[in-house]
């Protein structure tokens, strides 16, 4: 009977059509909760998995890293603050190689990091590399060898692993859109007395040498853009150190995660005094950069969230993005539910949005961009989906 009336519903939403299988990976929050308790899987699992389905706030309860390399006690008392993209792209004016990091479990970095790329290309950047990409052993070569011809990335780890959450996927859609040359880096293989930094940094620099005077950005996970002397573990460094000591070219290395909430760890006070509504950066009284750290370039100061509707106000990229509401009958529909919005031009993609709706009375919508979509509607045994056009 619960298969009836949902096809009912969903028809009379539009044309209907068979969805696609289980998306690879998704999980209802109640699924994570209990593989977590039941430790079936780690704290960053979990927040990877949260991840996936829209839960920004639970999946960086679930894990999180502490204000890095004493940065929580600098007196910042005489600097002020000011947008960071411009500043940014001043700064890679005279640069070959930009390294911007990120914390795998906020999207709004990947968000930024997409306006940076997109920005970047005015100045002849031409080449990305994700550390997120899977690659084929020893070729450094994406795995997902179809990724820029089709345009958008799969919903497999064939194209990767953070690829599958919306805002990365995103990204990647973006750098395709402005014809970046997509690469891999990630270790594929472990090499006797070599840490995971330093076969990184070998990949990249393989592929400058095969690419040369090339322009390339790097995206990478939270330390491995450190370029000084600080030390990983006792033997080793991170990965923007080895690139810059063995190419002998200095990146321009930006940090995005120590001046962004906090859910476990303490964050800075500073995000407690300031009142901005895009990302910024540190400049002096002469409105001159300032670099606050050895370790790296650039610190990028970020909004504390705000919502719109349980969702992060982040989302709303531009006045072209609208928030939608997920046409179900919600009195016979069994919950939760998880829904999936997707380009109608694309076929086993990873998702525009996505959102778990826990009950009958929950009214979280989808942030969409102008444009058809599809829109998958999964129970955890039936899945069915209707199409919708945003104006």
């Amino acid at each position: 009977m619960k298969t009836v009336i949902i096809l009912a519903v969903l028809l009379c939403a539009g044309h209907i059509i068979r969805a696609q299988n289980h998306p690879y990976e998704v999980k209802f929050s109640y699924q994570i909760e209990s593989d977590l308790a039941n430790e079936k899987i780690t704290p960053s699992k979990a927040g990877l998995l949260y991840s996936l389905i829209g839960d920004y706030q639970n999946s960086n309860r679930c894990s999180d890293i502490p204000v890095s390399w004493g940065i929580d006690s600098l007196t910042l008392d005489n600097l002020n603050y000011k947008p960071a993209l411009p500043l940014i792209v001043e700064q890679a004016r005279h640069r070959s190689i930009v390294i911007i990091s990120e914390n795998h479990l906020k999207p709004q970095h990947r968000i930024f990091a997409s306006e940076i790329i997109r920005e970047l290309t005015k100045l002849g950047f031409s080449h990305l590399g994700l550390e997120t990409f899977s690659n084929v052993s020893n070729s450094n070569m994406l795995l997902d060898s179809a990724l820029s011809s089709r345009g958008y990335p799969l919903n497999s780890p064939i194209t990767g692993t953070y690829t599958l959450e919306p805002q990365m996927a995103e990204l990647v859609r973006n750098a395709i859109e402005l014809d970046y040359i997509l690469f891999a880096y990630e270790r594929s293989e472990k090499i006797d007395g070599k840490d995971r930094d330093e076969i990184q940094a070998d990949n990249i620099i393989r592929y400058i040498e095969d690419n040369p005077n090339s322009k390339i950005v790097i995206v990478c996970g939270f330390h491995h853009a450190i370029e000084s002397d600080i030390r990983k573990r006792e033997r080793f460094y991170w990965m923007a150190h080895y690139l810059k000591r063995k190419l002998g070219v200095d990146p321009l290395t930006i940090y995005q995660d120590n001046f962004t909430e906090k859910f476990i760890e303490n964050e800075h006070v500073v995000l407690k005094q300031l009142c901005i509504s895009e990302p910024s950066t540190f400049i002096n009284q002469e409105e001159e950069l300032v670099k606050i750290s050895a370790h790296v370039d650039i610190e990028v100061v970020h909004p504390k969230t705000t919502y719109i509707n349980r969702r992060p106000s982040w989302l709303y990229k531009d006045e072209d993005y609208k928030p939608v509401k997920v046409k179900l009958n919600r009195q016979a529909q069994n919950f939760p539910i998880i829904v999936s919005a997707y380009r109608t031009n694309e076929t086993s993609a990873v998702p525009i949005d996505r959102i778990e709706l826990k009950h009958k009375y929950d009214t979280k919508e989808l942030v969409l961009k102008k444009g058809k979509y599809r829109i998958e509607v999964y129970d955890g045994a039936n899945s069915e989906a209707y199409f919708t056009t945003v104006e």
